[in-house]
């Protein structure tokens, strides 16, 4: 009690000499005595899960699982907006949006503590150009405004700006990068994921090497999907090579081979075994609470109706083999190759970490049309975008969705099987 009441009496008379607001103060003492602001959200990120799930859990009483999910998700949405505008006018919450923002991403905030005080005193000088500049902005306009039309013409035909439009204008990028984000996974849904055009005329042909319908199924998805994967790497490689994302007709057969070894790059990080093995825990842990959560509803869910979700009967041990290829080797590459890499690095050029992360995995949740995939799917993306954008690779989080999938078809063989 000593000790702060002195570090209390420190706090005024800086106020006092410095003439500054409490709030400003304490801020520049907290700093002073060393307090990492990182750290302070690492230690109430936990809570801040624990308790948005629990809005989930209280949000699934109530509605059904799909409706629960997007209100949850429209919750978050809404939460983080009102913070983030009732902080605009305060730095020190403007502060902590930046840093969960870029929470376990980058290390930002220890070279800001490093700099020099002319440092400090320069990027203040920049600050205030920069107000000047926003208060003296409908004055500026207007001057541009003059100018201009005194350069051009009195009369521009509406034919002269329709020639000039153009779909790949610099003006219109991030409208051709949501193209790019929603239209790519719905089409590659349709086509080459299970019970996609491709698969079916895949399954026929091995229905006509005489394969079972199951067996022919599953070898079906596994042809498609290896197809598939050609054609993300094009169209990764368009985007790599050409940041504005044009749509052209190179978008399919733009090749980069440099493309694959970035992203199937082995990590070099020394902390990527102990990140990956944690991420391994939270994400079992997290699946399998939003199993049992499913089965305790009053819907009658059983576990058998969770696991068997993706409608594939594994009855034999040739049955099983082609389904764990399917489910733990090809379709963790593709779909990770996919949202983790194409849908959140193209993200990534506009937003913030979290925030790509998030998209991408409402985006991948939204695929999993089966109710009770969507929860397990949006918690599992989160994680392995977290993976991805921390360790700078692909394999993490290929081989965390590999053992989650392999594992449920495991348990299906021998104890849920028919």
């Amino acid at each position: 009690m000593a000790q702060k009441k002195v570090k209390s009496e420190e706090i005024m008379e800086d106020t006092e000499k410095l003439g500054k607001s409490p709030t400003d103060t304490l801020v520049e003492h907290v700093k002073k005595e060393g307090f990492e602001l990182k750290n302070f959200i690492g230690d109430s990120l936990a809570l801040i899960i624990i308790g948005y799930l629990l809005i989930l859990l209280f949000y699934s009483l109530l509605f059904p699982p799909l409706w629960s999910f997007i209100l949850w998700i429209l919750t978050g949405f809404i939460l983080y907006k009102s913070l983030e505008a009732y902080g605009n006018d305060k730095t020190w919450f403007s502060q902590i949006l930046d840093d969960l923002g870029n929470y376990g991403f980058t290390g930002q905030s220890k070279d800001l503590e490093n700099k020099t005080e002319g440092e400090v005193e320069l990027e203040i000088k920049k600050e205030k150009e920069e107000d000047l500049n926003l208060v003296n902005y409908t004055e500026k306009f207007d001057e541009w405004q003059v100018a201009k039309n005194t350069v051009s013409g009195p009369f521009i035909s509406a034919g002269e700006q329709i020639s000039a439009f153009s779909f790949n204008s610099e003006g219109l990028y991030k409208l051709r990068l949501w193209v790019l984000v929603l239209a790519i996974p719905l089409i590659w849904s349709l086509i080459f994921a299970g019970g996609g055009v491709l698969s079916i005329i895949f399954t026929v042909w091995y229905l006509l090497l005489n394969f079972s319908a199951n067996d022919a199924e599953i070898l079906g998805s596994i042809g498609a999907l290896l197809l598939s994967y050609f054609l993300i790497i094009r169209i990764y490689s368009h985007c790599t090579n050409k940041r504005n994302i044009p749509f052209s007709s190179d978008i399919m057969s733009d090749y980069d081979p440099y493309v694959v070894s970035h992203l199937f790059q082995y990590p070099k990080d020394k902390s990527t075994l102990s990140i990956t093995s944690k991420a391994l825990l939270l994400d079992f842990l997290g699946g399998w609470f939003i199993i049992i959560f499913l089965m305790l509803l009053p819907s009658g869910y059983i576990i058998s109706d969770i696991i068997n979700s993706k409608s594939i009967d594994v009855s034999n041990f040739f049955s099983l083999t082609i389904a764990l290829i399917l489910f733990a080797v090809a379709v963790p590459i593709i779909e990770e190759l996919l949202f983790r890499g194409l849908i959140l690095d193209t993200l990534s050029e506009s937003y913030g970490s979290w925030t790509s992360i998030i998209i991408s995995s409402v985006i991948f949740a939204l695929l999993h049309i089966y109710p009770l995939s969507i929860l397990n799917a949006f918690w599992a993306g989160m994680i392995y975008g977290y993976l991805r954008i921390r360790t700078n690779s692909l394999w993490p989080s290929i081989i965390l969705h590999g053992l989650w999938n392999g594992h449920l078809e495991i348990l299906e063989f021998f104890y849920f099987g028919a």
